[in-house]
Parts: C-alpha cells; sequence; structure tokens
C-alpha cells in the first residue's frame, strides 16, 4: 500500500510530513468557476505545477545535500553503526500508525471544510487532529524509550553498541512524536496548496538534518546518538514553523477547539488507514529485520544504500501526490468529475512518462555511482540490490496517482483490506528468501511486494471509479511504450561501451535530451503540448488562454 511511511535509510524523512504547499486563492464557494471541466480541471493543474515548481528545486537541493552527506556518514559510522542508525529508524517507521491516521485523515477533511468555506469546521479538523495525535503516538513513544534496550537485544544488535543504540532510540522516540505532529500541524498550509513561502522551513530544516548529522559527529563524535539528536532539533524548528505558518493563514486555528463529531469522523477515516499502515509497515520493512537477525548490521547498511539510491526515484511522484491529493478531494467535495477526470489523467500520463527514463538512467549509473559515492565495497555489494528494487519502484512509482485518489475519496477501508491480504505471504516469503539468498532475496521480495500492490491499487480505482483512466500513458499509446523502449536500448548500449560515472552520465545526458525532444514533438498531441506549455506558464506567472 502507498501510505508512503518515510523510507528510514534517509535519516531526515521519518521527520518530515509529506506535504507543504504553496498557498492558493481560496475557491469560491459556490460552484461557478468549476462548472466547466476544462476551467477547473485547467486551474487545479496551474496550482499543482505551481506547487512542483517550487517543491522540485527544494527537494532537488535537499536530494544533493544528502547524497552529498551520507558518504560521511557512512564512513564516520562505519557500517556496523550506519546499520544501526538505519535499524532504529525502520523500528520508528513501525511505530507511524501511533497517530491513528491524523495525518491523512485531517488532510482529506481540512481540504473539504476549505472547499466548502467552512473555516470553524477546519480549524475543529486540525486541533481534534492533533490532540488525538499527541496522546497516541506519546503513548507509543513512552514505551519505545522504556523498552529500547531489550528491543534491541532481540534484534542481535552486539553488545558494545547497546548503549549508545538504547539512548539513541529514546532521544529518536521523542523525535518520533514532534513528527506526527508535524503531519497535522501542517494540514491548514497543505489544502491551500501552498510551498512557495514556507519552502524556506521544509528546506532549511532537512539541510540541518542531512549536513548536520556528519558535521556534529565529526565535531562531537557520539555516533548514532548524536545522530538522532540533531534529528530532534531539526523537528522541532519544523514544528514551530508549520505552527506559526497555520495560524496565519487560518486564525480560527488560533483558539483550540476540539469537537467530539469531528474526532468521530475523523477515527472512522483515519482508524482504517491506521490498521493498513500497520500492515504495510511489516510489508515494507520487514525484510530488513530478516537480514538483520540471519546476517549482520553490515549487510543491512549494503542493503539501505541500495534502498536510498532506489526509492529517489518516487521523489517526482512526492511532490505531485502533495497538492495531488487535496486537489482531488476538493473535486470530489464539488462533484466535478469531468475535470477529475482530466486532472487524473493528466497526471498519471506526465507521471509515467517522466518517471520512466528515471528509472532507466539510474540504472544505467548504478554501479559506478554507488562506488563513487559510498565506497568500492557498496559498488560490489549495492549494485545488484538496487538494481532489482528499482523494477518495483518504478510500479510503485506509478501508483501514486491512484494512491491519491483513493486516499482522496475515502477509502481506506479497502486499503486495510488489501494490506491484510498481503501480509502473511508477504512475512512468509520475506523469511525464506532472505534466509536462502540474504541481501539479494530481501530486495527481491521487496520489490514483488510493491508492484503487486501498485497492480491492486490500479484496480481499485478502475473498481471504485470506473470513469477515471487506467493506463498511464498519452493519447499516442503505442508512440508511449516506444519512446522509453529506445531509450532503454540507447542505455543499454552504452552499458556495454563505457563503466565510468562521467563517460555514462554524458552519453545519457545526450540519450535524455533527444528522449525529450521525441516525446515533446511525436508523443504528445497538439492539444497536450499546449496544455503544458499553458501550466508551465502560469506557474511562472504569465497568463495564456488553454487551448480548447
Amino acid at each position: 500500500m502507498h501510505t508512503r511511511n518515510p523510507k528510514p535509510e534517509d535519516p531526515p524523512a521519518y521527520l518530515v510530513p509529506q506535504y507543504m504547499l504553496e498557498r492558493a486563492e481560496p475557491p469560491a464557494n459556490t460552484q461557478g468557476d468549476l462548472s466547466e471541466a476544462g476551467q477547473a480541471a485547467g486551474s487545479l493543474s496551474v496550482q499543482v505545477a505551481r506547487a512542483g515548481s517550487w517543491a522540485i528545486p527544494g527537494r532537488t537541493v535537499l536530494l544533493l545535500a544528502n547524497f552529498g552527506a551520507t558518504p560521511f556518514t557512512v564512513r564516520l559510522l562505519g557500517p556496523a553503526a550506519y546499520g544501526l542508525w538505519a535499524l532504529i529508524q525502520a523500528i520508528l517507521t513501525w511505530a507511524g500508525p501511533a497517530e491513528v491516521g491524523m495525518g491523512m485523515a485531517t488532510t482529506k477533511y481540512g481540504a473539504e471544510r476549505y472547499a466548502l468555506g467552512d473555516n470553524s469546521g477546519e480549524a475543529k479538523v486540525v486541533w481534534s487532529g492533533l490532540a488525538l495525535s499527541f496522546v497516541t503516538s506519546s503513548l507509543v513513544a513512552t514505551c519505545l524509550a522504556l523498552g529500547a534496550r531489550p528491543l534491541l537485544k532481540v534484534l542481535d544488535v552486539p553488545g558494545n553498541a547497546l548503549s549508545a543504540g538504547t539512548w539513541a532510540m529514546r532521544v529518536a522516540a521523542a523525535t518520533f512524536v514532534v513528527g506526527q505532529l508535524i503531519g497535522v500541524v501542517n494540514t491548514s498550509s497543505l489544502v491551500r496548496l501552498r510551498w512557495k513561502h514556507y519552502m524556506l522551513v521544509y528546506t532549511s530544516t532537512n539541510l540541518l538534518t542531512a549536513t548536520g548529522v556528519p558535521a556534529a559527529i565529526y565535531l562531537f563524535g557520539g555516533g548514532v546518538l548524536t545522530a538522532f539528536t540533531v534529528a530532534l532539533l531539526a523537528a522541532a524548528l519544523y514544528l514551530v514553523g508549520m505552527a506559526w505558518d497555520g495560524a496565519r493563514v487560518q486564525p480560527a486555528l488560533r483558539r483550540p477547539c476540539i469537537d467530539r463529531a469531528t474526532l468521530k469522523e475523523l477515527v472512522s477515516y483515519g482508524g482504517a488507514f491506521a490498521l493498513a499502515g500497520a500492515a504495510s509497515i511489516p510489508l515494507s520493512t520487514g525484510e530488513r529485520f530478516f537480514l538483520s537477525a540471519d546476517a549482520s548490521t553490515k549487510v543491512l547498511a549494503y542493503y539501505a544504500i541500495a534502498m536510498t539510491v532506489a526509492t529517489t526515484l518516487e521523489i517526482l511522484p512526492q511532490e505531485l501526490k502533495a497538492p495531488l491529493l487535496p486537489a482531488l478531494a476538493r473535486l470530489e467535495a464539488t462533484g466535478d468529475h469531468d475535470a477529475h477526470r482530466a486532472l487524473y489523467g493528466q497526471s498519471l500520463a506526465a507521471l509515467y512518462l517522466v518517471v520512466t527514463p528515471a528509472a532507466i538512467v539510474v540504472a544505467l549509473l548504478a554501479k559506478p555511482f554507488l562506488t563513487l559515492w559510498a565506497g568500492p565495497a557498496y559498488g560490489a555489494h549495492s549494485t545488484s540490490l538496487l538494481l532489482v528494487a528499482l523494477a518495483g519502484v518504478w510500479v510503485s512509482a506509478l501508483a501514486w496517482v491512484p494512491n491519491a485518489q483513493l486516499l482522496a475519496a475515502g477509502k481506506t477501508k479497502a486499503f486495510a483490506l488489501l494490506q491484510g491480504a498481503e501480509l502473511v505471504p508477504y512475512l512468509g516469503a520475506a523469511w525464506v528468501l532472505t534466509a536462502k539468498w540474504g541481501a539479494l532475496g530481501a530486495a527481491a521480495v521487496w520489490s514483488a511486494r510493491l508492484a503487486i500492490d501498485s497492480v491492486a491499487q490500479f484496480a481499485l480505482v478502475k473498481t471504485t471509479s470506473p470513469r477515471l483512466p487506467v493506463l498511464p500513458l498519452s493519447q499516442r499509446r503505442y508512440r508511449s511504450v516506444l519512446a522509453p523502449a529506445l531509450l532503454a536500448l540507447g542505455c543499454w548500449a552504452i552499458a556495454n561501451l563505457a563503466d565510468g560515472l562521467l563517460l555514462r552520465g554524458a552519453l545519457a545526458g545526450a540519450l535524455l535530451a533527444a528522449y525529450g525532444l521525441g516525446v515533446w514533438s511525436l508523443v504528445l498531441t497538439a492539444s497536450e503540448r499546449q496544455g503544458v506549455a499553458n501550466i508551465l506558464c502560469e506557474a511562472t506567472g504569465r497568463r495564456l488562454q488553454l487551448a480548447s
């Protein structure tokens, strides 16, 4: 399921809510402007694109910072300690459902209240969700803090690392609570598609984590304990920044108002989401614990690095889903089905045409990049794991759009049923394959599960919303398939001709330029090209009439 729990190998990820969005003008309380599908879809497409125009540069900066800092963190900690760092974050991921789905529930119902102009109702949604999230996440964090040492013993953490790991787990538990609160506090910014003015908060606090972790370890020592202390400081700053912003854009939030009826509504939606999330955690991280028990934290480090690189492919889908979820929820609330279909289809096709070549190029550059970035040992042990993981991540990345639709439509019970059906088969397969083939078996079962889950979500959308398209292709379907296939063929030729990162990268860049030109001129229709051009112009502040 694409509940999209943050990757435990990415240091700042579990602290950061997935949505910090740019401000858009409030929608009218009438449906006059939404009566024309083209106008409604165009307006929301522009808002989504404008959010992305601020999100992508910010995420790119953070991606570069993480890639630049990770080699220092890996070397300063060493494989064993870095494996412990990844293991503790995986444990925190398992605690994720403690917020009872309030982050997603407040997003859905906050977007609906906002679309209807109900300021008081929006404030009740945020405060009720915040209260419940604080109580439940604090209880779980307390259990983690008290049980840190015996839990790490069960996971076969060596005795010489137990003391530092125990204290690191306790600091991480506090950071976990702060992160859960951020996921609710940011609701008013999210539903307004607000990003431009607050990217500074998002970027600066995450940069503090990305660069501050290796810097603090180098200056003060302390290993994983120092790393999680830096993460706690960054999360606290992030929470303060988002709370201040929420109160500014929605003054009704300045007065606490917890409503029993709203709580019931949130729990009904969020409870099912939390159950699905509870199942999705062993589905997404269970193989790590089998790997740690059957091998070592050193092997887990090789695995974590491969997953870090593979899952960077989901950055663009993450940034698309951020504004897409509240936009779809708003269209659900106003009942404009034509605009809904248009926005969904455009998003799905665009994602396919961008994510597919990105996956192909990542596969081409995998081995030389890992060797240079993390070291020869990681190049030797992590490359095959990365290639196996990429297949599942590619399918999973495409499924972010149907995932956003299902969440916007409130289909959280379907998620819970899907996750429950996958849980036992996945854990059984992970146990067997990890014991037999180690990290490669873990990567294979993880990737296969992602692919199966993603296909199931496309099927759920087809069942619950048959009017929405299924295939992630543009109107020229055969050309949409042929363009990435030709790019893959070119990258295969490069892989057989060049070994170095610089040469492969230069040749891949030339192929990507040819791919982009081919897609623009041969794959997209005239109306699709005009729509893209108008969205880009709107996102940068210019005005053009959308093509009819």
